[in-house]
């Protein structure tokens, strides 16, 4: 597939860039020209999955970052700026650890790990991305939430509390950022064909998933790639406070 260098000039930061959704971005991001800095908590994986790319022609750089540590990523944004020779201009907050027990059985230390890096990390990356954005003119920060944030599912109250509170954030922050013409907006995939989340089925309830979806099948990363570069290229430059569902009709559906 031919793609248009709609991001060329531009610096991105992708959180949990070393696999599924995050890589994906990542590498759609560099297609379309941007120089595109790659975080994750684990060092070897992302310095494994970016050499991968680098040996794909793709302009990626590793950072080793936990995001739910607000010194570590204000310090990682002003390093990125300094290495990538430029502000940072587009922000995906992908990095998430998910967890699913029964309400009754929700632990704190649960808790604590998704929250602290599912929303508090994005709150950080915002805060240490949005100082740049402002020199730079103009921003697009993609926030990734998901189908649970907009419908329930037992066994995981936890998650989809995350997931609607990183869509409730996306539509503050995209009000108080507007006037920096900075743009806030939220994707929200449904089933997704990545390792984790096919493994987390057995074969008898992956299909019985896939056969409830109006459009008959899981969605690719590199589906939710497409929207990540439309959501951060001028061609949705009037759009900002949106979640988008891009969940192969399962949420109009309500399966």
């Amino acid at each position: 597939m031919a793609v248009i260098q709609r991001l060329a000039g531009s610096v991105a930061v992708v959180t949990g860039a070393a696999r599924g959704i995050g890589r994906s971005i990542a590498e759609r991001f560099a297609a379309e020209g941007a120089q595109v800095a790659c975080l994750d908590i684990n060092p070897k994986r992302i310095a494994e999955g970016v050499a991968e790319m680098r040996a794909a022609g793709y302009n990626v750089h590793p950072y080793t970052v936990d995001v739910s540590r607000r010194d570590d990523v204000h310090a990682a944004m002003q390093k990125i700026e300094a290495d990538l020779g430029g502000p940072v201009s587009i922000l995906v907050n992908n990095a998430v650890a998910a967890s699913y027990q029964p309400i009754e059985e929700i632990d704190e230390a649960s808790m604590t790990k998704m929250f602290s890096i599912g929303l508090n990390g994005i709150i950080w990356g915002i805060q240490a991305a949005v100082p740049q954005m402002k020199r730079h003119g103009s921003g697009s920060i993609i926030n990734l939430s998901s189908a649970a944030a907009i419908h329930g599912s037992a066994n995981m109250s936890a998650y989809c509390a995350l997931k609607a509170g990183v869509a409730g954030l996306t539509r503050a922050a995209a009000v108080e950022l507007a006037p920096h013409r900075i743009r806030v907006n939220a994707i929200a995939p449904g089933m997704i064909a990545t390792p984790a989340s096919i493994g987390f089925f057995d074969k008898a309830t992956l299909e019985a998933r896939t056969k409830a979806l109006p459009l008959g099948r899981f969605g690719e990363p590199e589906e939710m790639a497409g929207v990540a570069a439309f959501l951060a290229s001028a061609d949705s430059s009037y759009v900002t406070g949106v979640l988008l569902s891009a969940d192969g009709g399962s949420t109009i559906a309500g399966t």
